[in-house]
């Protein structure tokens, strides 16, 4: 399937980017069938060097190309079989560049049912609406001069004057309403000077949990406020209370603008004419009845969209730093279930993952058995080595986490760290059909503890088997476009996914199916591969697998790692098309391929030799160079124990003005949850990340950061804490009395404002 050349001017438009690279990604995607990651790490010297967000605004931008040129098509069908396009509509449908400038062409040629001024004119009140339009009248006169000439004794004409005029009406009201010129002008002044409202709807105050929206009661905001990013979950918060019959949503514009555009547009002379005060009547209610509803229901529309886009973002942005998070490695875990009346469900897994055994212990009451919890944590952590517990952190994460240091000999002497971990999406996984798959005879709690454990020693590898939307760091994540999100995650995890690499030897069919060319069922077959064939040595190998075509080898090979196998290069990201170059190069200097491997003086020499640099290309040869530097090449860091604050255990025990340690939860538009070790998370609003002002919360902080915070202020009756990262002398303690906002207050002036008008995850 090759690609639309036309598109490109649209596409360079729109991305800012020069047209051969433009050229190139669509040649490499529709031509060539190669991926986003493969392009973006394979084809840098075809490209330019473009990153995987360049090149994926490229794509998105060909496909919006595509909409519109298919909904040009159809428009151009829909009015030739309707007999109404002459050459001047042609042109205009041809000039349009926009969908919405499609549309308003398009709009009075749609309607299936008979409008009113379609009847009006079948009864011949056509010249009626230009004599109203055009020509001067004697205002004492109209009646009389018009009656004759347009109400007459026949079935097809009006039986009076008063009907005729109403006809010409419709049709003058049609007219303003469906002129794409006086569309465009208003859609462009509510973009400029609309204002958005929200109000209590009637009967609102019978809903349940209405209160949650009091903030917006009686509010309003200019629309050009909205288009900013970190104004988006205001937008869809209110949409929120639309939905569910709390508030009714406007936009507004002065209806005199509109007034005002149509008298200039339509009938500028006829201020002295006795139709006057009529077609001014017209206008208005051509804006009323049409025009606004329709531009109120675009620009909301459009505002959803740009709301939306910002949540993804954050969203994706979250997902992006959990699955890159520190990873512990190939070491030994054990993983525990925190529960109270069931028990906590305790498992060890080996340093590849594999399940080697499970418990139950009741350090909790009712049944509160120390002794023997203690006996078997302490057998499980000398029989496999352990060296790390993984502890959910949900229901009693914290007071298992206590027993753990309180009584686990080799915790209290600081050979066995013990940390609590998300176990967000945990319980999703233990009853999926993944899950069941991996462990069919097994209860799901312990399937839970698995997880947990496993996400501890690989974030990347076993966070890929849930639901991104199950993992819990969204904003509005269930309110936006779900297929828009959909797509954008998986986009994510693939990205994260690639850009780490995978080990064909241990990776599960869900992280292989993210690499790069590789579909669930070769995924599946890769795997069945190895249960059958035994461990790939090489990445030739690679091309047994059914359904493992020469193109998908060429796609998915640079990504798939294999260590310790007969080729030193299939532990690097170097794509196997560089092999032979390579070799080559390295026997003109009597050197082998491990001289290389891990030798900065002998990349280096590599790096600097121009003619094999121009043969390959200098930016293919710079990351070959890098690769051989650092053939793991493991772009995530490893993990790092964090303590919180021994003085904390429960809401109670947090003390305004002091200092703790935390953990960036969740980060959104307006400020960063944060877990300081106790249940309750903490909001430190963006207002107070820094002593600067800082524009976009995305840039500062990234979910999974340890940070210090300090409590500026707690609310005891909603278990509410605001936190703040500025100095001590930047800090101005906010009031703690929650109220709601005056008509367009921002959420930033209340720091516990947002919380109302939204459920995070």
């Amino acid at each position: 399937m090759s690609y639309e050349n036309s598109a490109i001017p649209f596409v360079q438009e729109k991305t800012s980017l020069p047209e051969l690279p433009i050229q190139t990604v669509l040649g490499l995607t529709y031509d060539e069938q190669c991926t986003l990651p493969f392009i973006a790490r394979y084809r840098k010297d075809r490209t330019g060097g473009l990153d995987e967000v360049q090149i994926q605004s490229i794509l998105d931008t060909y496909e919006e190309y595509v909409e519109i040129e298919n909904r040009r098509k159809f428009i151009l069908e829909s009015l030739t079989k309707q007999e109404k396009l002459t050459p001047q509509l042609e042109q205009s449908v041809a000039s349009a560049k926009t969908q919405n400038q499609l549309e308003d062409i398009y709009a009075p040629f749609k309607s299936k049912r008979k409008t009113k001024a379609q009847t009006a004119k079948e009864k011949g009140l056509e010249p009626l609406a230009d004599i109203l339009l055009q020509t001067p009248l004697n205002p004492e006169r109209v009646e009389e001069k018009l009656t004759a000439q347009f109400v007459t004794d026949t079935d097809d004409t009006p039986e009076n004057f008063a009907e005729a005029l109403e006809g010409a009406c419709d049709i003058l009201v049609e007219k303003f309403s469906h002129d794409p010129r006086i569309k465009e002008t208003l859609r462009n002044k509510f973009w400029e000077q609309g204002v958005m409202t929200s109000s209590l709807r009637p009967k609102a105050q019978e809903i349940k949990d209405h209160e949650k929206f009091k903030d917006f009661f009686d509010y309003e905001e200019p629309v050009k406020n909205l288009k900013k990013e970190s104004a988006g979950h205001r937008f869809l918060a209110i949409k929120r209370g639309e939905s569910l019959k709390v508030l009714k949503l406007e936009i507004r514009i002065d209806a005199e603008i509109a007034s005002r555009l149509i008298e200039k547009a339509f009938f500028e002379n006829q201020t002295e004419s006795g139709a006057y005060p009529l077609l001014i009547k017209c206008a208005q209610q051509a804006f009323k009845h049409y025009i606004h509803p329709s531009l109120d229901k675009e620009i909301q529309s459009e505002l959803k969209q740009l709301a939306d886009q910002a949540s993804i973002q954050v969203f994706s942005n979250n997902i992006k730093n959990l699955l890159l998070s520190p990873y512990l490695g190939s070491q030994p875990v054990m993983g525990v279930d925190p529960g109270v009346r069931t028990g906590c469900k305790v498992v060890v897994i080996d340093s590849t993952g594999k399940y080697l055994e499970d418990c139950v212990i009741f350090p909790h009451q009712p049944r509160k058995d120390i002794q023997g919890s203690k006996a078997k944590i302490e057998t499980l952590i000398e029989r496999h080595s352990i060296g790390h517990i993984a502890i959910g952190n949900g229901t009693f994460g914290r007071e298992t986490l206590k027993f753990l240091e309180e009584n686990i000999q080799p915790i209290v002497n600081k050979k066995v760290h013990a940390t609590l971990i998300s176990e967000s999406g945990a319980s999703i996984y233990s009853t999926s059909p993944q899950g069941r798959s991996e462990f069919p005879d097994m209860d799901p709690t312990v399937r839970g503890a698995i997880s947990i454990a496993r996400r501890f020693q690989d974030p990347l590898a076993e966070l890929v088997k849930i639901d991104p939307k199950s993992i819990g760091v969204g904003q509005y994540q269930h309110d936006v476009n779900q297929v828009k999100l959909k797509k954008e995650l998986d986009q994510v995890v693939e990205s994260c996914v690639n850009y780490v690499g995978v080990d064909a030897n241990t990776a599960s069919a869900p992280l292989l199916a993210y690499v790069s060319g590789i579909t669930p069922s070769a995924a599946a077959n890769l795997v069945k591969f190895r249960e059958s064939q035994g461990r790939i040595d090489n990445r030739e190998q690679l091309l047994k697998v059914p359904r493992f075509t020469a193109k998908v080898f060429e796609q998915a090979a640079g990504f798939l790692r294999i260590y310790n196998g007969t080729q030193a290069l299939d532990s690097t990201f170097i794509h196997p098309e560089q092999y032979g170059s390579l070799i080559d190069w390295t026997q003109q200097r009597n050197m082998s391929l491990k001289d290389l491997i891990g030798q900065p003086q002998s990349a280096d020499q590599l790096l600097q030799d121009k003619e094999f640099g121009d043969s390959i290309g200098t930016l293919t040869l710079k990351d070959i160079v890098a690769s051989l530097k650092a053939p793991s090449q493991d772009p995530r860091t490893t993990f790092q124990t964090m303590e919180f604050s021994k003085s904390l255990s429960t809401f109670e025990d947090v003390a305004e003005g002091q200092t703790y340690p935390g953990v960036v939860t969740n980060l959104t538009r307006f400020g960063a949850f944060v877990d300081i070790g106790i249940k309750e998370n903490g909001l430190v609003h963006v207002s107070e990340f820094a002593d600067k002002f800082v524009s976009n919360p995305l840039d500062h902080f990234k979910v999974g950061q340890e940070i210090k915070v300090r409590v500026i202020s707690k609310d005891s009756e909603r278990r509410r804490i605001a936190l703040s990262c500025k100095s001590q002398t930047s800090v101005k303690k906010p009031n703690t009395k929650i109220t709601s906002p005056k008509k367009g207050e921002k959420d930033r002036d209340n720091p516990f404002s947002v919380l109302r008008n939204m459920k995070l995850g």
